[in-house]
């Protein structure tokens, strides 16, 4: 296994893009490894990544390193940015998920046929913003279930909040009622607004007992579509849990 002093890593600020530092480039200079990166707003596992930081603040940018030995830790990297530069989160669809800067808004599934039929679907793996198909010839379909008529899918109940809030920080708090194994989580999150997609560190979106163990990594999601009154989401499903396909829950915000 490689040693610490053999792996190399840089956390580089970009002043020419950003003068206060919030346009991060992270590199791992050690070939044959994967990077294991943790920047607090998410984790990437690319070789080299760009992170923006739309708030200014101390933030720690933390390296491990898969080798054929096995893991490596380095020592973490704390970076200042010294300017707000909230271009980053100024998108219509931050403000529908969050409310807009210094703001936050709260979602619960959507369990009383609010906007939708019912609180889950289920979409093909190639599924993807509007429910249009991201490949030609792919994995496409959807079963949009009346919950009333279905209620088999999941339990009814009170599943509990998920809130995204911009103050200060892209930081989400998840209260899970129905899942007391997680409790309340809290972490942060990243909304791609190109590739329709949202990231989650340290907390998980609410979802149903029964299907807890069938998704992966349920920080790892593919918005379907969202408005300032709904959003949908999809999450991978294993394969071993009745066959691969996008879990796409519907949610509603407490007015």
């Amino acid at each position: 296994m490689l040693e610490a002093s053999e792996i190399s890593y840089k956390v580089v600020q970009d002043l020419a893009t950003d003068p206060g530092g919030n346009t991060v480039i992270l590199i791992n200079e050690t070939p044959a490894t994967i990077s294991m990166w943790d920047y607090g707003t998410g984790r990437s596992n690319r070789q080299i990544d760009t992170v923006r930081f739309a708030f200014e603040g101390d933030y720690t940018i933390k390296f491990s390193a898969v080798t054929a030995g096995g893991i490596v830790e380095l020592e973490p990297k704390t970076i200042t940015v010294t300017q707000n530069n909230l271009n980053y989160v100024n998108d219509p669809l931050w403000t529908a998920l969050s409310g807009g800067v210094g703001n936050e808004k709260t979602w619960v599934l959507d369990m009383n046929a609010t906007y939708f039929d019912g609180p889950l679907f289920f979409y093909g793996t190639q599924n993807g913003w509007e429910g249009a198909c991201m490949e030609e010839g792919g994995d496409c379909w959807n079963w949009n279930p009346v919950y009333r008529e279905n209620t088999w899918l999941m339990p009814d109940g009170d599943y509990g909040t998920m809130t995204f809030s911009l103050k200060n920080g892209p930081y989400v708090n998840v209260n899970h009622l129905m899942l007391p194994g997680r409790g309340t989580e809290n972490g942060t999150y990243f909304l791609d607004v190109d590739t329709k997609t949202l990231t989650m560190t340290d907390a998980t979106p609410l979802h149903d007992a029964s299907r807890d163990a069938c998704v992966a990594n349920w920080g790892d999601i593919q918005l379907l579509s969202l408005t300032e009154n709904s959003m949908q989401f999809g999450v991978m499903r294993k394969s071993e849990c009745e066959g691969a396909a996008l879990l796409v829950y519907n949610f509603v915000p407490i007015q």
